[in-house]
């Protein structure tokens, strides 16, 4: 049985032009937001080496480096590109419907 899926309006797409990320805060875990030369990709917000906030990470290109660690994430599929992260981020479902960003979240999923 597929899991419930949550859509959340994350923003208008121009208010994360390309280059910028965007920290989405729900009932669910935070979830950040990236523009990656016009494509919108959404994973979860936390490191998942230790307790920090992605979103206000260096994200240069396809990556987002963990601004306690250095850990780096490909945002696009959440895989940590270099240690000490060796578990992936949580990746989102994002969909751009009349000029808004939309999360895809699955309810009750933790992982």
């Amino acid at each position: 049985m597929e899991p419930a899926t949550h859509r959340v309006r994350a923003c208008a797409l121009h208010e994360i032009p390309p280059g910028t990320a965007l920290r989405l805060r729900t009932g669910f875990p935070s979830i950040a937001i990236f523009n990656v030369n016009g494509t919108v990709y959404a994973v979860e917000d936390v490191c998942t080496h230790a307790f920090a906030v992605l979103s206000e990470g260096h994200f240069d290109g396809m990556s987002v480096e963990c601004p306690l660690h250095r850990s780096q994430f490909d945002v696009r599929t959440g895989e940590p590109l270099c240690l000490p992260a060796t578990e992936p981020l949580r990746t989102f479902r994002v969909q751009v419907v009349d000029g808004d960003v939309i999360v895809h979240v699955d309810v009750g999923n933790d992982r």
